[in-house]
């Protein structure tokens, strides 16, 4: 089933170029100018472009994992390139989109783990700072080895 997007692309370049006289509706991207290609892969997240250049949805010449995600409903990142290359660029945004979240969320989780593990010796800090000389010796008691080299500075023998 071909859908006809003319009233759709009529709506886009009215809005966008006013003053322009409205072009016939382009069978391919290199039908229009760079400028009106680059207004139109961002206009409404691409979903234009890819209506009139993306086969509808279905993305030819794809390569075949990207393909399967295509149909999956499981596009990655990485998929971006592919889609855009094959003129689906809403997909591509998505695709974009999905990436930026998840380079956010890790961000956001290594920041997380950073706090805590900041918090945890902060507290460990705060801690030592406050116990008493005995408390510290229990908490970390000289080893066999600081033992032997301090009775060498001191000269003390073993007895």
């Amino acid at each position: 089933m071909n859908l006809d997007h003319t009233e759709n692309f009529v709506k886009f370049w009215k809005s966008e170029f006013p003053n322009v006289l409205c072009p016939p509706l382009p069978k391919s991207p290199s039908d229009l100018s760079l400028g009106a290609r680059l207004v139109l892969e961002n206009w409404d997240e691409g979903r234009l472009h890819q209506n009139l250049f993306g086969n509808s949805g279905r993305g030819h010449n794809l390569p075949a994992d990207v393909q399967i995600r295509l149909n999956t409903n499981s596009l990655e990142p990485q998929d971006a390139p592919s889609l855009r290359a094959a003129n689906l660029e809403h997909l591509a945004q998505k695709c974009e989109q999905l990436g930026q979240q998840q380079q956010d969320q890790r961000l956001v989780d290594s920041v997380t783990a950073g706090r805590k593990q900041y918090l945890a010796e902060k507290r460990e800090f705060d801690a030592w700072g406050k116990a008493s000389f005995g408390e510290r010796l229990a908490a970390a008691p000289p080893t066999p080895q600081s033992v032997a080299a301090a009775k060498k500075a001191w000269g003390i023998s073993e007895g």
